[in-house]
This record gives structure tokens, sequence and C-alpha cells, in this order.
């Protein structure tokens, strides 16, 4: 089990891949979308950085452009529902908070992140 990187409550961990992507969240239903840099991901969660902290168990819902992987097509956009497992405030330049998100839910997109924030 070498791609496993540590066991939480007796299950295996997901393997996380540092991937430096800037994202846009919002409370799930909420109006007005924030903007956040996504630090690491994996099959079950992500960890980005914000300026607001939410609470534990916030339903979050997040918009974000993968790298162009696939010759002649625009890159794909990723569109998810998770929730808030794990949060703390930090204190730096960019940012004032971070949070893990559990995925819920996920949809691949061909549809620019400029052109979802609208709606």
């Amino acid at each position: 089990m070498e791609q496993w990187e540590t066991f939480e409550r007796g299950q295996p961990r997901a393997p996380r891949f540092t991937l430096e992507l800037p994202l846009r969240y919002r409370k799930q239903g909420g109006d007005n979308w924030e903007e956040g840099n996504m630090h690491n991901i994996s099959r079950s969660g992500l960890l980005f950085t914000t300026e607001r902290l939410h609470p534990l168990n916030t339903t979050i819902e997040l918009a974000f452009a993968l790298p162009k992987v696939i010759r002649d097509e625009p890159p794909a956009t990723v569109r998810c529902k998770g929730e808030v497992v794990r949060s703390a405030l930090v204190a730096t330049e960019k940012c004032r908070a971070a949070m893990a998100i559990k995925i819920l839910d996920y949809e691949f997109l061909r549809t620019p992140v400029s052109a979802i924030h609208r709606s």
C-alpha cells in the first residue's frame, strides 16, 4: 500500500498532489464568489487558502481550471461541491485562512471559469 500516505481513522488516506492554482468559491447557494488559491488535491479533497474562514461542515461550491493537458482542447474546468472539514487562521501577506474541503460531488466542464462565476 505504498500509494497511501498515512492512515486516518483506520482508513488509508488518498495521496495528495501539489497543485498551485487559483480558484473561486462560494457558500452553497450564495451569490458572491470569492477568490482563493489551491495548494494540493487528492481524490477525496483539497486544501486552499483565502481571505475568509468558513465554519466546519459548511458546504462550499468551488470552480477552477485544470492545466491544459490535451492538445488542441481548452483547459477543463472543474466545478465541485465540498464540505469544510478542517480550517485554520493563518497570517501571511496573501491570505488569512486555510480550509480543507472534503469533495462531495464534481463535474468536468469545457466552460471557462469566468463564465461559471456569473451563474
